[in-house]
């Protein structure tokens, strides 16, 4: 009897052990609903987007001091940063700039921008983003960089998700402001 009460007992231990749900985010641009707008051909276009190797990698990752990273088992990322990014800053300076940027290049490119992302992670209190961007148009380029932090409105991944969003969406909003202005379309609106 003795044996069967054990039996039950590591049984019902086994089942009442839960295994972690796993959770997928995805990077997407929010649109706004109802608007409907022309975007005018910039020739511009995103290039390189590269992404320090820390982050490079599925799970979100947390910084936990003395210089350490922890990367999430169960919150992930849907799919690769670089994918998800090259389409997030297409549309997010797009619709900045009101210009249509491509996320690829093409022969008809006529400025290209490349992103670098060194920092996206999560801390004791909120998100950082570290990033660096060039704007190439023939033989000039222009260098930036970009360094925020985004305070957490609740605890969780989610609330990191969404705080990296808004740090990716300001980031998108500064290389919007950096873009060569189109005088061919400026002067045509003087006439």
């Amino acid at each position: 009897m003795r044996l069967i009460c054990l039996m039950l007992t590591a049984l019902l231990a086994a089942c009442s052990s839960t295994t972690p749900v796993t959770e997928t985010y995805l990077l997407r641009s929010t649109p706004v609903d109802g608007s409907h707008s022309e975007l005018l051909n910039s020739g511009i276009a995103m290039d390189n987007i590269q992404v320090a190797p820390y982050i490079d990698q599925p799970g979100l990752v947390l910084a936990t001091g003395d210089g350490k990273v922890q990367a999430a088992r169960h919150h992930l990322w849907a799919e690769p940063l670089q994918v998800s990014l090259r389409r997030f800053f297409a549309e997010e300076i797009s619709a900045a700039s009101k210009q249509d940027i491509s996320a690829f290049p093409s022969a008809s490119t006529l400025a290209r921008i490349d992103v670098r992302i060194d920092q996206l992670h999560g801390e004791s209190s909120g998100a950082l983003l570290v990033a660096y961007w060039s704007i190439s148009t023939g033989d000039d380029i222009q260098r930036h960089r970009f360094s925020q932090r985004q305070v957490l409105t609740s605890s969780g991944y989610d609330a990191l998700v969404a705080a990296e969003e808004v740090l990716l969406s300001r980031l998108a909003a500064a290389i919007a402001d950096s873009l060569p202005v189109d005088h061919a379309v400026d002067s045509a609106g003087d006439g």
